[in-house]
């Protein structure tokens, strides 16, 4: 046998021992380099931070410790008539004033979010200048609170601008008994002065009590300045820019003391009277009273109470007359009804008016039932058929009164 076929098996297993041995040999390598695996550090988890909302930011006109409770911004297009009423007339108003007072928009009208009163030199109704005064009687009264505008004021000898209040019983008692609160009156013959004033019986016109504050020449008329009194229960205070000036109590005045009820606002220019004095040669016209806002505020538990009586729009809903024989003789009995916008009658209301024909007399005022019924009694008289009774008024705090919703102003005549 060939010896190269005999060794032809051991060459076979010699090889493929070979073969195991580098195979065995480079694993052991690879294990050899292997690195080491890195342990990495469990991560923490990402806590996303918590969004708050975002406040709503805070209106202008809220002021720690009150609630407001009234307003007007004047950002409409022409004065708002639910809140106020222009007043219309040149009879010098008590003060020998020389202005006719118009609702035209030449002396009262809004531009660009203010209220603007002007007073004008101009022949008008037998009088030499106009200007404005509105007031929130019949629709707005209150008591207690505070009361604040924004205002740029007038200059010149003869200007008079006001911002005041009187008694909401002004038509049934008059002045000065109704009272009267002058928040801000400034005369152009005094530049630098504000004045805050009451007036009531026993010290009205040149008789009120107040104060004034002084300012610095022309920061008056050159910039705007919030005008304020805080009224509270035997105390009235006085501010500018929140400096207080002057405070009031029962004890300074010489009279009675009226301003513990419902007051209505005014705002007002005149000309001439017999504080300020007429116009000169030196005074500038058209001049102009600028008021950026109007606010009323009352202490939260009030204003809840306010709230409360807030009752909407009344109006005459129903009136009636009747003949009816007394011992004195024969009268007419009327009987006015008050609705609200829903129907209902409402109590509580201040009825006035007055009796029209020859020789007409009798009661011309006083307060709804329950029912929301007022019955009136003429006086005694042989034209009895001529009478009639027409409604001029209706006031109730938190109510607006509405004429143009009424049934009718005036009584049917009897045949």
């Amino acid at each position: 046998m060939d010896m190269a076929l005999k060794n032809k098996p051991l060459l076979a297993y010699s090889l493929i021992f070979g073969l195991l041995i580098l195979i065995l040999s480079a694993c052991s390598a690879a294990a050899e380099v292997a690195p080491t695996p890195t342990t990495e550090p469990t991560p923490e988890p990402i806590t996303e931070p918590t969004l708050e909302p975002t406040p709503e930011p805070a209106a202008e006109w809220e002021l720690d410790g009150w609630t407001l409770i009234w307003q007007d911004e004047f950002d409409g297009e022409t004065l708002d008539p639910s809140r106020w009423e222009m007043e219309i007339g040149g009879h010098g108003w008590g003060n020998n004033e020389r202005q006719f007072y118009t609702d035209r928009p030449e002396n009262v009208r809004l531009e660009d979010g203010q209220l603007i009163i002007e007073a004008r030199e101009e022949f008008f109704v037998r009088r030499d200048y106009t200007s404005g005064r509105i007031k929130t009687q019949n629709l707005f009264s209150f008591t207690y609170g505070r009361v604040e505008a924004k205002m740029k004021l007038p200059f010149g000898q003869g200007i008079w601008p006001a911002f005041w209040m009187l008694g909401e019983d002004f038509d049934q008692i008059g002045w000065p008994a109704c009272g009267e609160i002058d928040i801000m009156e400034h005369i152009g013959r005094q530049p630098r002065h504000i004045h805050g004033t009451v007036h009531g019986p026993g010290y009205s016109g040149g008789g009120g009590v107040g104060h004034f504050i002084t300012f610095p020449e022309g920061v008056l008329y050159e910039e705007f300045h919030v005008y304020a009194i805080e009224w509270e229960p035997e105390e009235i205070r006085w501010y500018v820019n929140d400096q207080h000036f002057f405070t009031l109590t029962p004890a300074q005045v010489p009279g009675e003391w009226v301003f513990d009820k419902p007051f209505f606002l005014l705002l007002n220019l005149a000309v001439g009277g017999n504080w300020p004095g007429s116009p000169d040669e030196t005074t500038i016209f058209p001049q102009f009273l600028i008021v950026d806002y109007v606010r009323v505020y009352q202490r939260p538990e009030m204003a809840e109470e306010f709230e409360s009586l807030a009752g909407g729009v009344i109006h005459v809903g129903e009136i009636s007359t009747a003949l009816v024989e007394e011992d004195e003789g024969e009268r007419l009995v009327v009987q006015i009804t008050v609705f609200d916008t829903d129907g209902q009658p409402v109590p509580d209301v201040r009825v006035t008016g007055g009796w029209v024909g020859p020789g007409a007399s009798g009661e011309t005022e006083g307060l709804t039932d329950q029912d929301g019924t007022l019955t009136l009694y003429s006086d005694a008289n042989e034209n009895l058929g001529e009478f009639t009774y027409c409604v001029s008024g209706l006031q109730r705090r938190g109510f607006r009164y509405d004429d143009s919703a009424n049934a009718r102003f005036c009584s049917p005549k009897i045949d």
